[in-house]
């Protein structure tokens, strides 16, 4: 393996074939790296806290979307970690950093994969049915639906992650 070369040993979507190195103990930590870097710089890369500036009426309901928003992800996120914490310990207990941080790349794409296909569906669906009425929709509508959406896309992810956990733990 060349170090240099950032992509070349990296798994992209194939997170079976991968978690099934990693039960194998074929992947090393500068691997792990790479796929949690490249996640990192597709997915992570923001961070969001429920700050606000109200100066009108309408504002008032951004900041509590906001700190809605924020809470409903923290909570979920410390479901997922947990989830996925118990899942390793109950295989084989080994490893689980490294191979949370390897499988985060294709198991990160396959989900935005599922979000494009999904947000398809769901702006196909949206346009049949409110198709006279969908500008008499209240304004925070699209707020709520956007914020399930990416919650239910976070649930989606901490599921395919659990599967190839499993893998890894379990052979």
């Amino acid at each position: 393996m060349n170090k240099d070369v950032m992509i070349e040993d990296l798994y992209f979507i194939n997170a079976k074939a991968l978690a099934v190195k990693l039960h194998k103990q074929e992947v090393s930590e500068d691997l792990a790296f790479k796929h949690l870097l490249v996640f990192s710089m597709l997915f992570a890369s923001a961070m969001v806290f429920p700050v606000a500036v109200s100066c009108t009426q309408s504002d008032v309901f951004a900041f509590w979307y906001q700190i809605a928003n924020f809470f409903a992800f923290a909570l979920l996120q410390f479901w997922g970690m947990r989830l996925l914490y118990r899942t390793n310990k109950q295989g084989d207990g080994q490893a689980f950093f490294l191979r949370w941080a390897a499988l985060s790349l294709p198991v990160g794409l396959q989900v935005w994969l599922i979000s494009l296909l999904l947000g398809l569906v769901y702006g196909i669906l949206i346009g049949f049915v409110f198709v006279d009425t969908i500008t008499d929709l209240p304004e925070n509508t699209w707020l709520i639906s956007g914020m399930a959406f990416g919650l239910v896309m976070q649930l989606i992810y901490y599921f395919i992650m659990q599967r190839n956990f499993k893998r890894c733990a379990n052979g």
